[in-house]
């Protein structure tokens, strides 16, 4: 797939997930003096939309588009976007059908004691919600970082914003990994469990690991072309100040010719200080 058409795909399945979940958060906002179980979805609703609706608006304006792309293609973020767009549309079916007697003015006794039955099921779908609501949070900031990086010249900001990004990753790898199996899918179409519950766990740790991978990549990763100085010019590549561990540095190659000078790699500021001010 084209790299462009990598954004173009991920920009339109967010939109989509966006509008499944503002569909269902319109239904549980209309629902009067709801069951809890089900009112708190509307928290979540109204969080994963401001996460979408960044999301969509981040790659529509992206100052980096081939960084973006090369992130995305290695991420596949799309396939927790349909899940959120799967989960919010099965919701949406399930709760239209649960809530039948229920009207604007009246939550309905009847449908309170089927939700009251249904509540374990209502829970594990805010839980799997919620779960790609964070998954998308980490992988948009994510993003958001490499971008940035790109022209931040902060070497000690970067590594302490990285190390925190990556931090929180593993911490949410590890929450997802260990997450308890929902209870089974019914008759009214709230699903869990079972292997859609399996499924969305693995897609989800996949998505976070490739993401803390790809972040990792891109903090350690630095590769530059080739160099050619002339008339006793200066340049340089790397990294200047405090020496970073784990950097995988790749160079092209480097030509200087009269009188110039050139440094490749990474190389204290009091060195770096004394070769260019020669």
């Amino acid at each position: 797939m084209d790299p462009l058409s990598v954004t173009a795909s991920v920009l339109a399945l967010a939109t989509a997930a966006l509008q499944s979940t503002k569909a269902l958060y319109d239904l549980v906002d209309g629902l009067v003096d709801a069951p809890r179980s089900v009112s708190h979805c509307k928290s979540l609703l109204s969080q994963t939309q401001t996460t979408l609706g960044t999301l969509a608006r981040t790659l529509k304006t992206n100052c980096a588009p081939d960084t973006v792309n090369s992130v995305l293609k290695e991420i596949e973020l799309n396939r927790v976007l349909e899940s959120t767009m799967s989960i919010c549309q099965g919701f949406t079916a399930a709760m239209t059908k649960v809530t039948s007697h229920s009207t604007d003015s009246r939550f309905s006794k009847r449908d309170r004691l089927v939700i009251y039955f249904k509540d374990t099921k209502i829970s594990k779908l805010n839980t799997d919600l919620a779960d790609c609501q964070r998954t998308i949070t980490m992988v948009l900031s994510s993003i958001t970082r490499i971008v940035s990086s790109r022209t931040s010249g902060n070497i000690d900001q970067l590594r302490a914003q990285f190390t925190t990004l990556e931090r929180a990753l593993v911490d949410l790898s590890v929450q997802l990994s260990t997450g308890e199996p929902g209870p089974q899918a019914d008759n009214h179409g709230i699903i869990a469990e079972g292997d859609s519950s399996a499924r969305l766990t693995d897609i989800l740790g996949d998505v976070c690991q490739k993401t803390l991978s790809t972040t990792r990549a891109w903090r350690t990763g630095q590769k530059f072309g080739d160099m050619k100085t002339d008339d006793h010019s200066i340049a340089m590549q790397g990294i200047v100040g405090v020496a970073q561990p784990g950097v995988d540095q790749s160079f092209g190659s480097l030509t200087t010719t009269k009188s110039s000078r050139a440094f490749q790699g990474q190389m204290d500021s009091s060195s770096f200080s004394s070769l260019f001010s020669k």
